[in-house]
C-alpha cells in the first residue's frame, strides 16, 4: 500500500498549507488494486471558515467541511485523506492527531465506500502517511521531474561490485536503484541496450514487453544476440542478458503488444517505463499511461535518414515523461497520421490512397542506439537519485557531434497532462486506442 503524488499537486499543498500556523486539506484517491498504490487525485483546501480551530501546534476541521469532502469522495467512488502541515523540525503524528483521528474513525468509515481513509503530515518537504486509526507507517511517493520515495529500501548489495558508482550516487542513490522495478517496452536494438546498462547498475526488478522473435537482422544491433538466437523470443534473449550479469534478478516476461490489457496490468505496478518501440501507437498509449498511473517513462528514438546509400542526417532523443513535463503530444513527438497508419487492417492499408509507410525497414546502427539509451539511463538517474543530472529532453545529431538539452511545458489545455488530463486518474478511465485516434 502506497500513496502517490504528482509532483505538481504536491507542489500546490506545499504552497497552500505554507504559513505560521497549522493548514489542511482533504484529499481524493484513486486506488489502483493492481499496484495497491491510491493516486492522489484532487486536492481541495481547508479555508479559514472550513477550520474550526487553528494554531501553531494543531488544527479542528469544521464538520461542514468534513461533510463536504466525505460526500465528494463518496459520489466519486474516491478514498479521503486528511492532510495537515506541522511547525518546521516536528515531522511526527503528535498526540493531538492520535486523539482527534480516533474521534473521526466512525465517522470516515460509515461515508467512505472505499473502506480506506488515510491521515497524512506535511512537514519540511517530508511527509508522513498512515491509516485513520492506525499505527503503521505508508510508503509515499512524489513523481515528477525527480522522483522521491519516501519508504523503507532494500539494504545495498554486499561486495565491491557498485563500489565505483555508490562513489558518484552515494549508498542511498544505491539502494534506490536497487529496489526499482523497471519495465522495458520493446527489446530490440535500444531496449536490449537499455536492459544491459540497467542490469549492470544494479536494478534487479524487471518486466519485459515483445511481441517479437529475432530475425537475422536483427544481430547486427540487439545486444546479447548470437546467430543461434534467431527465432526465439526478444524478451527471452533480453532476460538471459539480465539474468547472466544480475543472477539474482527477477524478470518478467510478457510476450504481447503492449496494447494489451496483460501488458498494461504488467506496467501498473513497475516504479519506471523504458519506451524503446518506434511506433507511434504505443509511444501515445505509454505516454497517457504515465501521466494516468503516475509512473514516469523515458522514451528513446532514433533516426538515420539514408537515400541511395549516402546518409543525409543521423539524429536521436531521449525524453522523460512524467507530471510536470510535457507529454510526447505537447512535445510534437507524435504524428496523427501515423497512428491512424499503424491502427489500420493490411485490407484497410492497402485500400487507403494516402497510406506510403509500406513497412519498409529503417537503418539502423548499434553505436547511436547505443549513445542514446546511455543518455536515456544517465536522465534515469538524475530522476531517481541525488545525481545533479537536469535534462529531461535532450536531442542529438551525430553528425554535427552536437547534443541539445530542450525544454517546454505541458499545454494546459492537453487532455493528457493538461489542466483537464487525465493526471491520476488510473483505472477509473480506459486506455483506449480509439481514443489515441482522436488526440
Amino acid at each position: 500500500m502506497e500513496i502517490v503524488f504528482s509532483d505538481p499537486l504536491y507542489q500546490h499543498l506545499e504552497r497552500m498549507l505554507a504559513g505560521n500556523e497549522e493548514r489542511g486539506a482533504a484529499l481524493l484517491l484513486q486506488h489502483d488494486p493492481i499496484s495497491d498504490r491510491f493516486l492522489v487525485q484532487e486536492a481541495v483546501i481547508a479555508e479559514e471558515e472550513d477550520r474550526l480551530h487553528a494554531t501553531a501546534t494543531e488544527i479542528t476541521f469544521a464538520p461542514q467541511f468534513l461533510v463536504r469532502v466525505t460526500r465528494l469522495a463518496q459520489s466519486s467512488g474516491r478514498s479521503l485523506a486528511l492532510i495537515h502541515s506541522h511547525p518546521s523540525g516536528f515531522l511526527e503524528f503528535s498526540g493531538t492527531d492520535d486523539r482527534t483521528e480516533a474521534g473521526l474513525v466512525d465517522f470516515l468509515r460509515d461515508r467512505n465506500p472505499t473502506g480506506f481513509s488515510f491521515s497524512l503530515v506535511l512537514c519540511d518537504g517530508r511527509i508522513l502517511a498512515r491509516r485513520v486509526g492506525g499505527d503503521e507507517r505508508l510508503p509515499v511517493r512524489i513523481v515528477g521531474p525527480r522522483v522521491t520515495l519516501m519508504r523503507e529500501r532494500a539494504e545495498t548489495p554486499d561486495g565491491e561490485q557498485y563500489d565505483r558508482q555508490i562513489r558518484a550516487f552515494g549508498s542511498a542513490g544505491q539502494k534506490i536503484v536497487s529496489s526499482l522495478t523497471v519495465a522495458l517496452v520493446g527489446l530490440g536494438g535500444t531496449g536490449s541496450v537499455a536492459a544491459q546498462q540497467l542490469a549492470h547498475l544494479g536494478v534487479r526488478n524487471f518486466v519485459l514487453i515483445d511481441p517479437d522473435v529475432l530475425e537475422e537482422t536483427n544481430l547486427n544491433r540487439v545486444v546479447g544476440t548470437v546467430p543461434y538466437s534467431v527465432g526465439h523470443a526478444k524478451i527471452d534473449s533480453a532476460a538471459a542478458l539480465i539474468t547472466s550479469i544480475q543472477p539474482e534478478a527477477s524478470v518478467r516476461c510478457v510476450q504481447r503488444s503492449v496494447t494489451a490489457k496483460e501488458a498494461i496490468d504488467a506496467l501498473r505496478a513497475v516504479d519506471c517505463v523504458f519506451m524503446c518501440t518506434d511506433s507511434h501507437v504505443s509511444r501515445a498509449l505509454l505516454s497517457e499511461f504515465s501521466y494516468q498511473y503516475l509512473v514516469p517513462a523515458f522514451d528513446v528514438g532514433v533516426s538515420i535518414n539514408a537515400r541511395e546509400g549516402k546518409v543525409e542526417a543521423v539524429t536521436g532523443r531521449t525524453q522523460m515523461v512524467c507530471p510536470g513535463l510535457p507529454c510526447l503530444w505537447c512535445s510534437q513527438v507524435l504524428s496523427p497520421h501515423r497512428i491512424r497508419e499503424e491502427l489500420m487492417t493490411e485490407q484497410q492499408r492497402a485500400a487507403d490512397p494516402y497510406f506510403n509507410e509500406g513497412g519498409e525497414r529503417q537503418p539502423a546502427v548499434i553505436s547511436i542506439n547505443s549513445t542514446m539509451v546511455s543518455m536515456a539511463v544517465t536522465m534515469f538517474l538524475g530522476a531517481f537519485t541525488a545525481i545533479p543530472v537536469e535534462a529531461r529532453w535532450q536531442s542529438y545529431d551525430a553528425l554535427s557531434g552536437k547534443v541539445r538539452p530542450l525544454s517546454a511545458k505541458p499545454d494546459p489545455a492537453c487532455g493528457v497532462c493538461g489542466k483537464d488530463g487525465v493526471l491520476g486518474y488510473g483505472p477509473s478511465k480506459d486506455l483506449s486506442l480509439a481514443d489515441l485516434e482522436c488526440r
